[in-house]
């Protein structure tokens, strides 16, 4: 059955795009608990079982330093920092590994089912300090909401589950664990370190199936929270319209200042080369104080037709050359020098045209 708003509207369209992205940057995430807690379980007691020799060797000699050779310590205050710094430097290399290794476990499993990403709108949007800090909200939380019972009921079931798997495993091995004190230091060390090893795989591995249907129950259910009314998509597309269409406007406005400006660049221009009806490209140039021509306007059609009106009522010269008017559109911006490659075009054609007003004055 689908949700419902407070006005009485159902919540049937899946979450847009928009929408999913909003959540994300509010710190709404699908992510299960239960996955980092499978990854640690696992991990965990690989490393304890895979580095547990090593580390009792370690804290066995560790131990027999503090208790064997303790009378031959001697307080000072000189020598307690270098007693706590060695204290401190065997414990970090002793425990740092492997806390480091599953720091880092922890990180990946979240980052793997949500991705890295700064939930920047999570303290900015939506705070409400007097919900946050009243005591009675949180206690209402936690004892009388759908999702608090929910997940009483989903840990009680758990635990029932890994209970009978601790049980299962207590159980095969019941004739061994009455003649364990019979039993040498060695052997006795051994049997508890397989014992517990079996232990931690058989309820990790459960513990992961667990974690993964949680983690698709999680997915469906934040999936089913962000759906969407009819209504709100509506107003979200008309949103995203009128986004557009400021966004055309705009663009549109910054087109027509670039035309009008470039209007007012034909006036300085030396020359206007046509195609002779599609293509007008207005070139400028001064020798001494340019390495090149410039383009100081240009267009097509419409926009074409209005060069050649500024230049015929500012009596700069128009050339009709197809080939090069083409040509220039499609290699210069406005304001940008001419190429290289049509260097002597450009300079026959302003030959020509100094030669047409050295005639005329």
């Amino acid at each position: 059955m689908a949700k419902e708003t407070p006005d009485g509207q159902e919540k049937t369209e899946d979450a847009s795009a928009r929408r999913l992205s909003d959540a994300r940057d509010k710190g709404q995430v699908a992510k299960s608990v239960e996955v980092t807690s499978a990854a640690l379980l696992l991990l965990g007691g690989w490393l304890v079982y895979a580095f547990g020799s090593s580390l009792t060797v370690d804290l066995m000699n560790f131990m027999r330093f503090m208790f064997r050779d303790a009378a031959e310590v001697t307080i000072t205050d000189s020598s307690v920092p270098d007693y706590f710094l060695k204290l401190t430097v065997f414990l970090g290399m002793t425990l740092l590994p492997i806390l480091g290794s599953l720091m880092l476990v922890g990180a990946l499993s979240d980052i793997a089912q949500v991705g890295f990403h700064v939930a920047t709108k999570k303290f900015t949007e939506g705070l409400n300090f007097g919900a946050v800090f009243n005591p009675f909200n949180g206690l209402k939380r936690i004892f009388f909401s759908k999702q608090s019972i929910t997940e009483l009921l989903k840990n009680i079931a758990k635990l029932l589950v890994l209970g009978g798997i601790v049980y299962q495993v207590i159980a095969s091995h019941t004739d061994t664990l009455f003649t364990l004190m019979d039993m040498p230091f060695g052997a006795m060390a051994g049997f508890m370190a397989g014992t517990g090893f079996e232990l931690v795989m058989k309820v990790g591995l459960v513990h992961a199936l667990i974690a993964g249907a949680d983690y698709f129950f999680q997915r469906r259910k934040y999936l089913e929270d962000l759906k969407m009314t009819k209504q709100e998509v509506k107003e979200e597309n008309k949103q995203q319209e009128g986004d557009v269409q400021m966004k055309q406007r705009i663009r549109a406005a910054a087109r027509q200042r670039l035309r009008k400006v470039m209007l007012r660049r034909v006036k300085e221009a030396d020359v206007v080369i046509t195609n002779p009806t599609h293509y007008a490209v207005a070139l400028k140039y001064k020798h001494g104080e340019m390495n090149a021509p410039v383009v100081v306007a240009k267009g097509v059609d419409f926009l074409a037709l209005k060069i050649r009106e500024v230049a015929t009522a500012s009596n700069v010269p128009i050339v009709e050359n197809p080939p090069l008017a083409r040509a220039l559109y499609a290699a210069c911006e406005v304001e940008q020098s001419v190429p290289e490659k049509l260097f002597k075009a450009v300079a026959q054609v302003l030959a020509y045209v100094y030669r047409l007003k050295r005639r005329s004055a």
